[in-house]
């Protein structure tokens, strides 16, 4: 996810969001600095929780407003319009790379089905024998003993 607004030069800016905190304000400590006389020094802060991103006023003088309403916390959806001071910003999700076009959510989908459905491999080792023996290692996965012992009880 990230945020997505204009400086008063007209310069497009972007800050990606992750699963740190983040601050929002005048001074140049905060992460992201807007430089704007109605905005607070540290003004507003955003941070992942649960799975969703939140926005929360930090006690600044003329307030955090998400799609014009005056929040003390919000959670924060796709197209919502963050105003800070006189800044405004966009809070949307990654565009799709087009470098890549087999990563689309289908592709992602698929890539996660594939690592639930693979199976976990116990007792794996980097040698072909098991130490002091000429016995090979036998690999044997969860589904392959779960397989097994579903046969046996067929019989």
């Amino acid at each position: 996810m990230r945020l997505r607004y204009s400086k008063k030069d007209g310069t497009q800016m972007e800050f990606e969001l992750g699963e740190r905190p983040i601050t929002i304000g005048r001074s140049p400590e905060a992460d992201v600095v807007i430089l704007d006389e109605r905005t607070s020094r540290v003004h507003c802060g955003v941070r992942f929780w649960d799975g969703d991103f939140y926005v929360k006023d930090l006690k600044s003088r003329n307030g955090t407003y998400v799609n014009e309403e005056q929040v003390d916390v919000a959670k924060l959806h796709v197209g919502d319009r963050i105003q800070i001071g006189s800044v405004v910003m966009l809070f949307e999700r990654e565009p799709v790379s087009v470098d890549d076009p087999d990563k689309g959510y289908y592709s992602i989908l698929r890539e996660i089905v594939d690592v639930i459905e693979k199976p976990e491999v116990e007792n794996l080792r980097a040698q072909e024998t098991l130490p002091g023996t000429d016995e090979p290692i036998r690999i044997i996965t969860r589904r392959k003993k779960r397989m097994a012992e579903l046969a046996e009880d067929e019989f």
